[in-house]
């Protein structure tokens, strides 16, 4: 039994057991009735991750269909420049062309390090928001920094200034 990773046109990834794999018979596994269009579209070679090296990692997907059935998972370089419809399967073979297990887990740290690696954009217990380090005293009943730019209520605004040779209708219009 090998498994595989197969994604659909919402990005969801799973991983799905084949008990006899036949690459001819992947796009059954997309859900697809017909192989018309169903290709491999690209191999990623060698894939050096920290903890372990992949071998051959293809990437299968229908490259025509019609409107609305895009797949909207974005897959690493070169494959972004290709339009893919339903369901993707990817597949890991090893040197001898022979499938095998690829998990979800897997096929997650494979495609940060095709991405060249993310950062983590959730705020750190050592970041501190800006009203951390604002003195308390120069903010206002409601949280704000008092720079004169909201006005608490009861604060007088100050009067506009005309030009005295301008009436108040000339000098709005």
């Amino acid at each position: 039994m090998t498994r595989i990773i197969t994604i659909d046109k919402t990005g969801s990834i799973k991983e799905q057991n084949i008990k006899k794999f036949d690459e001819s018979e992947l796009y059954k596994k997309a859900g697809f009735k017909t192989s018309k269009n169903f290709v491999k579209n690209n191999v990623w070679e060698t894939v050096e991750t920290a903890n372990k090296t992949y071998s051959n990692i293809a990437l299968y997907g229908k490259t025509e269909g019609s409107a609305g059935r895009e797949n909207k998972y974005e897959m690493p370089p070169p494959s972004d420049k290709v339009l893919f419809f339903g369901t993707i399967v990817i597949v890991s073979y090893d040197e001898n062309d022979n499938a095998v297990d690829l998990t979800k887990p897997d096929w997650l740290t494979i495609y940060d390090t095709l991405f060249g690696g993310f950062e983590d954009l959730e705020e750190d217990d050592e970041d501190t928001d800006e009203e951390e380090i604002v003195d308390p005293s120069l903010l206002t009943k409601h949280g704000y920094l008092k720079d004169d730019f909201i006005v608490e209520d009861g604060e007088e605004e100050d009067e506009l200034e005309y030009d005295s040779e301008l009436s108040e209708e000339e000098y709005f219009h």
